[in-house]
Parts: C-alpha cells; sequence; structure tokens
C-alpha cells in the first residue's frame, strides 16, 4: 500500500514547478527517476540563465543584446557544469562528517535540481536584455532607482534566497539527513574557504609589510 501511494506521488512530480515547495521529494524523484539526459538539460537552462547573469553589471554598452544570450548560452553551460562537478565532489565528502551516504552521482543530480528556479528567470533575463540594454548592461550606481531595475533586483535577490534553502534541502535528502545538516554541510566549505583566503591574504600582507621593516 505505501509502495503504491509512493510510485502515484512520483507520477504527480514535475520537477519544474515542484521544487520549489516539494524539494525533498522532487530531488528524491530525478535522483531516482530521471536519466542523464534530463540533467544535461538542466545543465544547459540553468547555466544559460547563470551566463545572462554574469553579463548584467558589466558595462558592455557596446555588445548587442543577441551576441550576450548567444554567449551566455555556449558559455554559461560549461561553467554551470564545472561547478557542478567540483561542488558534488566537495558536498558528497563534507556529507560523510554528519553520516552522509549520498554517492557521487546522486549529490551532482541533487546540485542540479536545485538550480532549477534559476531557470525561472530565463524569460525575464531575456526580455531584459532585448528591451532594456541599457538597464541590463549598466552599472547599478548609474541607473539607481530605475523601476525595471528595482524591480528585477528583487526578483533575483528572492529567487536567490530561495534557491540557498532548496540547495540545503537537496543536499541532505541527497544525504539522506535533516535539512539542517544539509544547511551545515552546504555552508561549512565555503567558511573553509575564506578562512584558507584570509590566511593567504595575511601572510602576503605580512611578507609585504616585512619587506619595509
Amino acid at each position: 500500500m505505501v509502495r503504491e501511494e509512493r510510485l502515484h506521488n512520483e507520477r504527480g512530480v514535475n520537477p519544474f514547478t515542484d521544487i520549489w515547495l516539494r524539494t525533498r521529494e522532487t530531488v528524491r524523484f530525478v535522483i531516482e527517476r530521471k536519466s542523464a539526459k534530463f540533467i544535461i538539460l538542466l545543465i544547459v537552462l540553468t547555466g544559460f540563465a547563470s551566463g545572462l547573469i554574469g553579463f548584467m553589471n558589466t558595462r558592455s554598452a557596446n555588445m548587442e543584446p543577441w551576441a550576450a544570450v548567444l554567449q551566455a548560452l555556449i558559455t554559461g553551460p560549461i561553467g554551470s557544469a564545472f561547478g557542478y562537478f567540483i561542488g558534488a565532489a566537495v558536498l558528497t565528502l563534507v556529507g560523510r562528517l554528519f553520516q552522509g551516504t549520498a554517492t557521487y552521482q546522486e549529490m551532482f543530480k541533487a546540485l542540479v535540481t536545485a538550480q532549477i528556479p534559476q531557470i525561472w528567470l530565463l524569460p525575464l533575463l531575456i526580455i531584459w536584455a532585448f528591451a532594456a540594454p541599457e538597464t541590463f548592461f549598466a552599472d547599478r550606481t548609474d541607473v539607481e532607482g530605475n523601476l525595471i531595475v528595482v524591480i528585477m533586483s528583487i526578483v533575483m535577490a528572492v529567487v536567490s534566497v530561495w534557491t540557498f534553502i532548496i540547495v540545503c534541502k537537496a543536499v541532505g535528502e541527497a544525504h539522506r539527513v535533516s535539512s539542517w545538516k544539509g544547511f551545515f554541510i552546504v555552508v561549512i566549505p565555503g567558511i573553509l574557504i575564506t578562512i584558507f583566503v584570509l590566511v593567504i591574504v595575511f601572510v602576503l600582507f605580512a611578507s609585504f609589510f616585512n619587506q619595509f621593516f
């Protein structure tokens, strides 16, 4: 009976919409049911969105919108795929500290799936780039108070925060641990990297000043 109910629920899962509120169920569905072709599709779409976001605030006033879109479609997925490969490895290893059981493949699928909210930004970003390139590419300090910039900034901030929450839940589901443990699995690498960078900066500054004293 439980198995039949689970199969019924899985058939009703739509990763593109259910990731927002049914995160853990959606991630488990993708891990167990979706093929590599679906993951590749997600990498292309999420990478495309990330590539477009990367062009914002670049002061590329002379760049045509179609050129930015084309370049984002080509380079965005490549950069995102690299990030997913590295991120999945790190989160798989860190998860072991919390008795996590995810394999590398499971974590990779979970990490890519957690970025689905970024796909929802794609239509807005493309329309913005073509309709108002002077604000899309401009430095934010130069267009402060512009209505389009304000609205899109709010939308992107909300999506970014919610995506972070989804990532924590997705990591927890992949490792079969709580979402709170997923949160610590996600933030610990960031903390360690920050500490490492600060140490390197301190050592460089110390070496620089030692040359004069």
